[in-house]
């Protein structure tokens, strides 16, 4: 017979196996705890998480042979960026956590005001998400779970960001609580924006993926300038050119292309023609030095009046005209959706600040479970 200190040694085994399996559980929540009284799922601040890393380690100040897959050493090194309109400097640790707080803050904020908006995603808005999710995961799938991210999590990561879109609408809209009014379109387009017309002359050949040379630049920049001349002559109206930017465009492309020794149909050069309405976004990339690349020379020849613009890469024929003299504000609307180029910073803002305003019950365990050191680059 066994003895029984024997079974009692036993009984104390078989309960602390038990206690560590339970210890197990425990030590993987399902949850981190909620902001505003909105769960956050493990899942959702796994993903913030792992968002917020990619965004450090490439701000992180590295040491010769050290890479963004490296954790230790990002998490270790010196991050400068901006959060929250601020210049932070902090170590990749801190500025991870600061991240990854305010990106499950914005995700309480979203979750919050819809449900209390009762907003209703349609079912474009929630393919999107799925067909989105799909994609990612086909690239980073194995990435994502050797995380702790599933697909799941990554959908309603997804669906968060259109429930947000969803809030732009209901805030801004026409039926919105404070909807943009007709004149602020107005207002915006005519003086934050610019419809520009352009016949674009590359300057690298894109056979060879070579620049033009000096030679090849300067016979390029003759063309430009021809074109520059038709076009004075034939689009001189105050609406859009029409068929004459794209006659233009075939005529005088391809001579350009020809003067880096590559050959290009008219009916291709069509595509080098473009009349669209630049937004803020848009014309930002082409500032330096409080000088803009292309609004600058656009300004300095005046509205409805055609110059040549070098970009660097390509060289432009180019005008800027009223676009009311063509369309509608509804039917700029329609092709650009204004008020996502209006309000998309502003609502993004107002739900970070209202994020960040909600009472925070977040449980310390889980967040030190779910710790940052942990996050893999390789799966």
């Amino acid at each position: 017979m066994r003895s029984i200190k024997t079974k009692l040694f036993s009984l104390a085994m078989a309960v602390s196996m038990v206690l560590a399996l339970a210890g197990c559980a425990m030590s993987t929540p399902s949850t981190v705890g909620s902001i505003g009284g909105v769960e956050i799922p493990a899942g959702i601040y796994l993903l913030a998480q792992y968002n917020s890393y990619n965004t450090a380690s490439g701000l992180a100040k590295l040491a010769t042979g050290e890479t963004a897959s490296d954790v230790k050493a990002v998490l270790k090194a010196t991050c400068t960026g901006t959060i929250n309109g601020e210049e932070v400097t902090a170590p990749g640790s801190e500025y991870v956590a600061q991240l990854t707080t305010r990106a499950i803050e914005y995700y309480a904020a979203v979750e919050k005001q819809f449900a209390e908006q009762n907003g209703v995603l349609d079912d474009a808005a929630t393919a999107e998400a799925a067909n989105t999710a799909d994609s990612l995961w086909g690239t980073n799938g194995d990435l994502y779970t050797a995380n702790g991210i599933s697909k799941a999590t990554v959908e309603t990561y997804l669906l968060n960001a259109q429930k947000a879109k969803a809030l732009l609408k209901m805030t801004y809209g026409p039926e919105g609580t404070a909807p943009v009014t007709e004149a602020e379109y107005t207002d915006y387009v005519n003086n934050d924006c610019y419809y520009i017309e352009a016949v674009q002359f590359p300057l690298v050949n894109y056979s060879s993926y070579t620049m033009a040379d000096d030679t090849q630049k300067a016979s390029i920049m003759t063309t430009a300038e021809s074109c520059m001349e038709e076009l004075s002559r034939t689009a001189t109206a105050e609406t859009a050119s029409g068929s004459a930017l794209y006659t233009a465009a075939m005529t005088y492309v391809p001579q350009a292309m020809a003067a880096m020794g590559s050959e290009m149909d008219a009916s291709q050069a069509v595509y080098y023609a473009a009349s669209q309405l630049y937004t803020p976004d848009d014309l930002s990339s082409y500032g330096s030095d409080e000088y803009n690349n292309l609004t600058d020379p656009l300004d300095a020849a005046g509205l409805n009046h055609w110059t040549t613009i070098d970009l660097g890469t390509t060289v432009l024929v180019a005008r800027r005209i009223d676009p009311f003299k063509t369309y509608t504000l509804d039917e700029l609307d329609s092709m650009y959706d204004l008020l996502t180029d209006m309000k998309s910073t502003a609502i993004q803002d107002e739900l970070y600040a209202a994020g960040a305003a909600l009472e925070h019950d977040l449980n310390s365990a889980a967040l030190n479970t779910y710790s940052a050191s942990k996050i893999k680059k390789n799966a």
